[in-house]
């Protein structure tokens, strides 16, 4: 069966004004957005260059083949395909311009997004998920417990700066919290903006509190929104959705955040009946542990988790995995600190979002003198 990083190759010929904007389209320009076009594609929408242009620019200032610094979690294969776009005549000639890209540790915030003008009448927003950065990281658990985070006001306001055309349709979409920025910049632009948007796409990303899921603004947009997540999803259930659909991976695990390998039949995703076993697992971990949380547990949750990964002074995941065995032994001085429910928790999402193996050394009688060594697995 195709996969996603497959599609191009048989479909690139199709032209936009042939065929319209799809879900694993929608997938395709996601991804891209995690390519740093910093200086290539315009911050406003004054001039915007061609998809072609903006790769050419890209290699030229970056070896087609060299390992490129996506960062350690981020699918390399996304440069691939974005050369692969810049040369099928589906994807060469749409229009990119509205390139932002902004991370503030301090106030623990990571956004990024960019528009696509498409041959044929319809605008893409693709909105980043979370990228290398650790702050990236800690405002996906933010979500989970406050009403909202800096990255979602700013994807409504970038959607209400998008000049449309008369009969110009708007649509949005985005992978991991990229997706959940979609969805509720999506919910909360203004009235007009909201009008216009005619499809939104979330690539497994994280749900919402029942607050908002219940909200008239949320209710009102409903049918336009599409929630796809992987048969064993881990990021996709770190908080609930209303209604989602599976699709089928043919990874494994926390592998299967990877969008390219979600299998596609035509201009869909293959789609699965529900959860695969692990995924249910992971739905009723994180449902019975963060979901039953007060706010301020999953606040101090948050702080812990994050304060076990900033002890190290690594600012980025690859930095984190690349100075390993100090690391570890950071990490191992504040996970100590902390009580046992807490722990637990802390080493479940650790284990299971970074790809971590424990070693457990037990020395000394029973409990006592029992060290925790978490070697970081790539």
């Amino acid at each position: 069966m195709p996969q996603a990083d497959e599609y191009i190759t048989w479909r690139g010929d199709l032209s936009f004004k042939a065929d319209p904007l799809n879900e694993v389209d929608s997938l395709i320009f996601c991804l891209m957005s995690y390519v740093d076009l910093d200086g290539i594609v315009p911050p406003d929408h004054n001039a915007p260059v061609t998809l072609r242009e903006a790769a050419k620019e890209y290699f030229f200032r970056h070896d087609e083949h060299e390992k490129l610094p996506l960062g350690l979690i981020i699918p390399k294969e996304i440069i691939d395909l974005f050369a692969q776009m810049a040369h099928s005549d589906r994807f060469a000639d749409v229009l990119l311009s509205g390139y932002v890209n902004v991370t503030d540790i301090p106030m623990q915030v990571q956004f990024s997004a960019v528009t696509a003008r498409l041959p044929g009448g319809d605008v893409f927003v693709a909105v980043r998920g979370t990228d290398d950065t650790i702050v990236g990281w800690r405002e996906d658990f933010n979500l989970s417990w406050m009403d909202e985070v800096p990255a979602q006001r700013m994807t409504a306001d970038y959607l209400d700066a998008v000049p449309l055309a008369e009969g110009e349709r708007l649509l949005v979409g985005g992978h991991s919290k990229g997706g959940n920025l979609a969805v509720w910049g999506a919910v909360h632009a203004d009235e007009k903006t909201r009008g216009r948007i005619t499809a939104v796409y979330s690539n497994d990303g994280p749900g919402f509190s029942d607050e908002l899921l219940a909200s008239e603004a949320y209710r009102s947009m409903r049918d336009r929104i599409h929630i796809f997540i992987p048969q064993s999803s881990l990021v996709g259930l770190l908080l609930p959705h209303d209604d989602y659909m599976v699709v089928r991976s043919n990874s494994v695990g926390i592998f299967q955040h990877n969008g390219l390998t979600w299998e596609v039949m035509g201009n869909r995703f293959r789609r699965e009946p529900g959860l695969s076993s692990r995924g249910q697992r992971n739905d009723t971990v994180i449902a019975s542990r963060i979901a039953g949380m007060t706010r301020e547990e999953k606040q101090t949750l948050t702080g812990v988790f994050f304060g076990i990964l900033e002890s190290t002074g690594a600012t980025t995941l690859t930095e984190l995995n690349e100075g390993s065995v100090r690391n570890t032994v950071a990490m191992l001085k504040a996970v100590n600190g902390m009580d046992d429910e807490a722990k637990d928790m802390a080493l479940f999402i650790l284990l299971k979002l970074f790809n971590i193996k424990p070693m457990i050394a037990v020395t000394g009688k029973e409990r006592k003198g029992r060290r925790l060594r978490l070697i970081l697995g790539t």
